[in-house]
């Protein structure tokens, strides 16, 4: 994967900005390949993008602007402790990988589902599941409806599949995430798939660890919590650990602030504004232009309080849900917008800190750092 800005994000048209998807379209952004008989995509999406999840659509442009059920659903599993492994199955993780043997029996396993839509209490549905792998390891769960709703169709397949997943880890005892998301429409040439892109290369130098030394203590807490931010794929851990560095940052200020005012200095700072570009546009419209500040209590309020204190009446709707985020963006996309925010928060107190000489880094450099 490239980090080409050559991309476009669209959305689905709806109302309310906060439900949109994150779509990448097929035009710009993605080329489809044929490898093995199978599409494979490859994208080019401007870094600040990477490390996002986006509804990526594979179908050709006009192929099937509506697609209609029946759909099958292919959840594509994963585990983030796969990085522990000395060594893994010969399969590509795009395949999908679990902690489960597949055995005989769930070759020849096709187990029927009945749920109940909430808008219709009275109409009863029925879903099939099927299990699917290879190298004796369980890689897919397969979701077949015969809703004719795509919307409809993602909802009530991904709440059967967060269930069953949930009742999994807690019976074997081990850790399950859904990859990805793979959505065809039965008998027609449409294909979406949920998914979250990887990070490209990012040049490395000498000066990188230069600037590393001069970064002052007393901003470490703030900088290790961006850290544990960045390194997570859980968009929910992810947000509390973004948002936890404004309120580290505005103690550290308040530290700075008093240091400058003793020395008979005024502390004064830059304003920053949220920054207009096509992702706050479509999602934090009200907020471009204005002081981050207002846009960090929107996410307090909207986002961080919900996560932490577990806010919330039904449990279909527990943040922790490990399919739903695939499909759910509206967590992944705050963090897009609030990652270069802190970052820059961050940015701008090294800068003041460094400028009124305050709390010096202890860490030397030594060596010739230049190259050879």
């Amino acid at each position: 994967m490239s980090a080409d800005e050559d991309s476009r994000i669209s959305t689905d048209g709806r109302d309310d900005s906060l439900d949109r998807e994150l779509v990448v379209s097929q035009q710009r952004a993605i080329k489809i390949e044929e490898v093995d008989g199978k599409p494979v995509a490859r994208f080019n999406v401007e870094a600040s993008m990477q490390g996002h999840t986006f509804a990526v659509d594979l179908s050709e442009t006009g192929s099937e602007p509506d697609p209609t059920g029946p759909f099958r659903i292919e959840y594509v599993l994963g585990s983030e402790f796969v990085i522990h492994e000395s060594k893994l199955p010969s399969f590509e993780f795009e395949e999908g990988f679990s902690h489960l043997m597949m055995v005989s029996d769930l070759t020849r396993l096709e187990v029927t589902l009945k749920y109940v839509d909430t808008k219709f209490p009275d109409v009863l549905r029925e879903a099939t599941l099927s299990v699917k792998g290879s190298s004796n390891v369980v890689q897919r769960l397969i979701v077949e409806t015969s809703e004719s709703d795509l919307e409809s169709a993602i909802k009530h397949t991904t709440q059967i599949v967060a269930d069953l997943l949930d009742a999994i880890a807690f019976a074997k005892r081990i850790p399950i995430s859904v990859r990805h998301i793979e959505v065809h429409a039965i008998g027609r040439k449409y294909q979406r798939r949920y998914v979250t892109l990887p990070y490209g290369l990012r040049r490395f130098t000498a000066d990188d660890l230069t600037e590393a030394a001069t970064i002052p203590p007393r901003l470490k807490p703030a900088l290790r919590l961006f850290r544990e931010g960045l390194s997570s794929s859980r968009p929910h851990y992810r947000l509390l650990c973004l948002y936890r560095v404004r309120e580290v940052l505005k103690s550290i200020c308040h530290q700075n602030d008093s240091e400058v005012l003793s020395s008979g200095v005024k502390p004064e700072r830059a304003t920053r504004l949220l920054p207009d570009n096509e992702l706050t546009r479509c999602y934090f419209p009200t907020y471009v232009g204005k002081k981050v500040g207002t846009f960090l209590d929107h996410v307090c309020s909207a986002c961080r309080l919900d996560i932490a204190h577990a806010n919330l009446n039904e449990y279909f709707k527990l943040v922790l849900d490990p399919a739903d985020v695939r499909t759910d963006h509206q967590i992944d996309f705050t963090n897009a917008a609030l990652m270069p925010v802190m970052a820059e928060m961050i940015r701008d107190e090294i800068d003041f800190m460094n400028r009124f000489g305050i709390s010096k880094s202890g860490l030397r450099v030594l060596g010739d750092l230049g190259t050879a």
